[in-house]
């Protein structure tokens, strides 16, 4: 008799469980950790009353500086049992102007890059000074005898007060900052002392514009980081500039070998914005009151993980001229991520006329804003390289804030 009326309480149990997860999505409450950022119509939705559970959401922080408000939501089963409580960000901006215009970008980085390095023409014979100072190719010198330097000039200034003596450097390498030292050489020829090192103190590329906030002309592009070529480090910017491009040509994709939006842009002339910040979810910054990037722009809800699902959907790219067209894409899969990550949906492209003109998704068309039922949920960010017509998506929600 006590064995039957623990297999009935179990299956009431059974049932009260799986009636509950029918009208609340549980799994979806359960992997939400705090911080997370919200729309307004994804908090109404999560936090929507039943007969089941109870959401008590109270304002924890507004701020006028700050793009969001905290919430801190307390859910309760049948108003008694205590599920969870949970921090939530509620951003302010419900609309954003769609981008999709083709841009250039011009970054100026913070400490300059090793690119390469040569001897130098002593009286004691052919020096490489980088041999012996634990520097090498990649690495980014912030520091030199603890002045800052952003650019070849600020390094000549430190060699012409040194006297040749040993400098001291402060880098940085795979994100990491370390401390050496390197002696600079006398140049027999110039007579002057001389690193010998290559260095780059900036960086320019191609990609979209995905989003613009329609009250502060705040923007948000590329989805993913400009890094530097040779060793992959993400720029830390100091200043740069956004430009409207126009695009001349593609290099078609194909299996193995990724294509390229081919643009054009001058730099220096019809700046439209600046930059202000590079990190793994694109890069941002303001965009000029007069700026031809924020004209003309139709509005759009904005969703995020919690709207995106497997299904078609559309981006907005340019890949002729200045034209913005809408393609068909399907959305593959769409990953639970808990906190910021790259690559947060698998996007197919399924139009025929961008495959025929790009052979898929190439360099240059990454930040192209991702459309699915009236709402942005994300940008294109990479592409499959054994699959042109495949690659990643980035969720707004790691965007919108930035």
């Amino acid at each position: 008799m006590r064995q039957k009326t623990k297999v009935f309480n179990f299956i009431v149990l059974s049932l009260l469980f799986v009636a509950f997860c029918l009208f609340f999505p549980y799994s979806t409450l359960i992997n939400l950790q705090d911080g997370v950022f919200l729309t307004s119509e994804e908090f109404t939705n999560l936090t929507k009353k039943s007969s089941f559970f109870n959401a008590n959401a109270v304002l924890a922080s507004s701020n006028d500086d700050e793009e969001f408000n905290e919430y801190v939501v307390n859910f309760k089963l049948f108003n008694l049992f205590n599920i969870k409580n949970l921090k939530v960000n509620v951003v302010k901006t419900n609309e954003v102007m769609l981008g999709g215009n083709c841009i250039g970008l011009s970054l100026k980085t913070k400490g300059v890059i090793i690119v390469g390095s040569n001897y130098i023409i002593t009286k004691n014979g052919n020096i490489n000074p980088i041999t012996n100072s634990g520097l090498k190719i990649g690495d980014v010198i912030t520091h030199l005898n603890n002045e800052e330097v952003n650019c070849l000039t600020d390094i000549q200034n430190v060699l012409n007060n040194c006297s040749g003596n040993v400098i001291s450097v402060k880098a940085k390498r795979d994100g990491n900052v370390f401390e050496t030292t390197i002696k600079p050489e006398l140049d027999i020829q110039t007579k002057s002392y001389k690193l010998g090192i290559w260095i780059s103190e900036d960086a320019m590329g191609v990609g979209t514009l995905t989003f613009v906030n329609p009250e502060t002309l705040r923007y948000g592009c590329l989805g993913h980081a400009i890094t530097d070529t040779d060793s992959g480090e993400v720029l830390e910017v100091s200043s740069g500039e956004i430009y409207k491009c126009n695009v001349v040509g593609v290099k078609k994709g194909t299996k193995g070998a990724p294509g390229e939006i081919l643009g054009l842009f001058i730099q220096g002339k019809n700046i439209q914005g600046n930059v202000e910040k590079n990190n793994e979810f694109g890069v941002y910054g303001n965009l000029y009151n007069n700026s031809e990037l924020s004209l003309g722009k139709s509005k759009i809800k904005i969703g995020g993980r919690l709207t995106a699902k497997p299904g078609k959907a559309t981006i907005l790219t340019c890949v002729n001229g200045t034209d913005i067209e809408e393609f068909d894409i399907e959305l593959i899969k769409t990953n639970y991520q808990s906190g910021g990550k790259n690559k947060s949906m698998v996007i197919k492209i399924t139009d025929p006329d961008l495959i025929a003109k790009t052979g898929g998704i190439v360099q240059g068309m990454s930040g192209s804003p991702i459309i699915q039922d009236g709402k942005i949920v994300g940008a294109v960010t990479h592409v499959f390289v054994n699959d042109p017509t495949k690659g990643f998506g980035l969720y707004l929600d790691w965007m919108i804030n930035e």
